[in-house]
């Protein structure tokens, strides 16, 4: 974790960041002493179980950082469409698109409505420098997404992506095809076998 947090911290400059995967808000702490006036800091965690300690910590972060509009998004943020928890198994519910489930993963599901990148850019008025990924299998569904974002803003990615938790119809390639389609080029910040974490710009 340190290591990642040298890196992102070196790599904002200030300017709107969009976490997606926010937990109870680490990011946010992280990168509030480098923000500037009135930029804004999304927080995105669909998990209620961790509701009460992010928004306790958004209002921590409130007092100390008055000049930060730090809002906080609990729907989940994939491509726009019905979505599941297609598995709960490292910290993060993983919600994917329902259509890409085999059959036998789809019964009794609950299905909840997401959101897009694209869209929070444009019903919040972001113009986001930093976007934060980490999301158990979610990364293609997420980049989807955010293809209006990726070409008229070019935000700075920290991507984490999961081999062994992705659907099986989406490979590595795939992923990375979104964000070299868009000029966009990976720094590797550590891998291990289960996650890989990268910066693209």
């Amino acid at each position: 974790l340190k290591e990642e947090a040298d890196i992102v911290f070196k790599n904002y400059n200030g300017g709107d960041l969009i976490d997606i995967g926010s937990y109870s808000g680490f990011y946010s702490f992280l990168l509030s002493p480098k923000a500037k006036e009135h930029d804004n800091f999304i927080s995105c965690e669909p998990d209620h179980r961790i509701h009460s300690e992010l928004f306790d910590n958004i209002s921590i972060l409130k007092k100390n950082f008055k000049y930060i509009n730090f809002s906080v998004v609990t729907l989940p943020v994939n491509n726009g469409k019905e979505v599941v928890i297609a598995h709960d198994d490292w910290g993060h519910p993983c919600y994917l698109d329902f259509d890409q489930l085999d059959e036998d993963s789809k019964e009794n599901k609950k299905k909840f409505q997401s959101t897009t990148i694209d869209n929070l850019v444009s019903s919040l008025s972001l113009k986001p420098t930093f976007v934060k990924i980490d999301t158990e299998g979610a990364e293609f569904d997420i980049l989807e997404g955010m293809k209006e974002t990726l070409k008229n803003f070019k935000p700075k990615i920290m991507l984490e992506k999961h081999p062994t938790l992705l659907p099986k119809t989406i490979s590595l390639n795939s992923i990375n095809e979104i964000l070299k389609n868009n000029n966009y080029k990976p720094n590797l910040i550590n891998e291990n076998q289960l996650a890989i974490r990268e910066i693209w710009e």
